[in-house]
């Protein structure tokens, strides 16, 4: 705590006598501060509020008549919840596979199901063989691919002389892909075995997977074997040529075989920049972006525009374009109403805030009651073990990044130049950017200008309520005389020379060691800080990447 306390009081010395001597000569006016562009506030962004649907929306939207919408929704009344947008992309799909409004009330529940879902299945079962697939037959699609095929056929779904093996094989175009006579003349197999007894052979010529490969991806990405083969095989060829995926990524990254390439062609075109960055980079980077539907993508980026956050600090965290857009919203805002978040607005890391918000609570509230006022943005989202670490250490400080960024974007100034200042005090890397950015808004609420608290930028570091006693002292004419100052009253002080005579009455009482920054209450906070670690819950440790288990929150409530 001793250490750099000659400096300090060297340092608070020379500023007063440069104090003192100016009172002596004539004082120069000071112009007005040169005004700084306020930090964009974002607009009111809200979560639209839509009503549940109901059997007046889907009459005038659909078709068919009011009473049969009325019946479907009593029957099925989790079609109520589906939103407007999606039911409407699924009508748009129905309506191009030739259905119409009579054929999607018989089987109301297909609107419940995805546009590129229904599309793909329609897909699949024309792949087989079927010759008319009717509403019916798509709505028990997982019933019907579970059938053998010589069922199938015996109930007309697909005719007697089709060579259903054959057919599918024949499906790939960019490959030749043989058939075993006991898969061509097996009809007792399932459509689902078949397609994925071929999807194997495909996988295994196209990206040489191995039969580990194989094992990992049914385990994993199960969906994948209802891929229709012509969309898989058009989405390979988009990730290996236009984006440049080598065929050992893409099996590392299999789950991209369920990607629609439609929606990435769209990506591409429609985003085809972030912050100057090309796309196909930063799908390349991430490529779980790329299961995200472009719709959402691009609401998401409105919604951090927004924010006044900037396109860099996406660049920062890609993982933000793989949640919904509506969770950013609500993270986004949420962010606004806790005053630790809210301080790190402006920090160009802030987005990893909003994609691991869960977590940062969860150790926001743990480190509060520890009494662990510095959680630095990198401590709240960092790995499990690297805060478990933290944690135990018992060290109630942090390496100071976020103050300096929160004052450069404030004050206008460079990092480093107020990193060097800061650095000039022994303790001010114990001090939380939340109490440095009250502190300012306090010293701008009396009056103060930027330029004239970075003069006195310690400051920052004090108690609020230690700077207000000591302006109120100054209000006094026998503490002026005490000081032995040739002045009438404190209206003859410049706010620059307020602010240090302020800086210098506080750490007059400590000695110039920079102590006076410690309240009451954090005089002891490291010595004690270790004390209170026992039940330190080990769903925060490295086993759980995502700081606690789901199961385990029930168990978390005690902190």
């Amino acid at each position: 705590m001793l250490r750099n306390g000659q400096n300090q009081a060297q340092l608070l010395a020379r500023n007063l006598g440069q104090f003192v001597r100016g009172l002596a000569s004539s004082k120069k006016t000071t112009g007005k501060e040169t005004s700084k562009p306020k930090l964009p506030k974002h607009s009111p962004v809200e979560i639209p509020t839509e009503e549940p649907l109901n059997a007046s929306y889907l009459t005038k939207t659909i078709g068919s008549n009011y009473r049969a919408w009325a019946a479907a929704l009593e029957k099925h009344p989790e079609l109520k919840s589906l939103k407007r947008k999606d039911l409407l992309n699924s009508y748009d799909t129905l309506k191009s596979l030739k259905y119409n409004a009579e054929d999607i009330i018989t089987k109301p529940m297909i609107i419940y199901y995805g546009a590129s879902t229904l599309s793909n299945r329609h897909s699949v079962l024309v792949e087989c063989g079927f010759q008319n697939v009717t509403i019916q037959t798509l709505a028990k699609y997982v019933t019907v691919v579970n059938k053998p095929i010589d069922i199938l056929k015996a109930h007309g779904f697909i005719p007697y002389n089709v060579e259903v093996a054959k057919l599918l094989a024949d499906s790939f175009t960019d490959i030749s892909l043989p058939v075993n006579d006991q898969d061509l003349n097996n009809e007792s197999l399932t459509l689902k075995s078949l397609r994925q007894s071929l999807l194997n052979t495909y996988l295994r010529k196209r990206l040489q997977m191995d039969d580990a490969d194989l094992l990992k991806l049914w385990r994993v990405y199960s969906r994948v074997r209802h891929k229709s083969f012509c969309s898989l095989q058009d989405t390979v060829k988009l990730l290996t040529t236009d984006l440049k995926f080598s065929v050992e990524r893409l099996k590392k990254n299999s789950f991209l075989l369920h990607a629609d390439a439609d929606n990435v062609r769209r990506i591409l075109r429609e985003i085809p920049t972030i912050d100057s960055q090309d796309i196909r980079e930063i799908g390349f980077r991430r490529p779980k972006i790329l299961m995200s539907t472009c719709d959402s993508l691009k609401q998401t980026l409105q919604h951090v525009h927004a924010f006044g956050i900037s396109e860099d600090a996406v660049l920062r965290c890609l993982e933000i374009l793989t949640l919904g857009p509506d969770t950013v919203l609500e993270r986004l805002r949420d962010l606004q109403q806790i005053e630790e978040f809210q301080v790190l607005g402006t920090n160009p890391r802030v987005l990893r805030l909003v994609h691991y918000q869960n977590k940062a609570r969860l150790r926001l509230d743990y480190l509060n009651q520890l009494k662990v006022r510095c959680a630095s943005l990198h401590i709240l989202s960092c790995g499990s073990e690297a805060f478990a670490k933290f944690a135990r250490d018992g060290s109630d400080r942090t390496k100071g990044r976020d103050i300096v960024v929160y004052l450069s974007n404030v004050l206008s100034k460079d990092e480093q130049v107020l990193r060097n200042l800061l650095s000039r005090h022994p303790n001010w890397c114990h001090i939380p950017v939340l109490h440095v950015k009250q502190c300012l808004e306090y010293l701008r609420s009396k009056k103060f200008r930027r330029e004239e608290i970075f003069t006195n930028i310690h400051l920052l570091l004090y108690p609020i309520k230690r700077i207000e006693e000591k302006l109120q002292l100054l209000q006094l004419p026998d503490a002026l005389e005490e000081l032995q100052l040739p002045l009438t009253g404190i209206h003859a002080l410049s706010n620059n020379e307020t602010l240090t005579l302020i800086l210098y009455l506080i750490e007059s009482e400590f000695h110039f060691t920079g102590d006076g920054i410690w309240t009451e209450q954090h005089t002891h906070h490291v010595e004690n800080f270790n004390n209170l670690l026992p039940d330190f819950p080990e769903s925060l440790n490295k086993v759980y990447k995502y700081g606690v288990k789901p199961s385990e929150k029930l168990g978390m409530q005690h902190l």
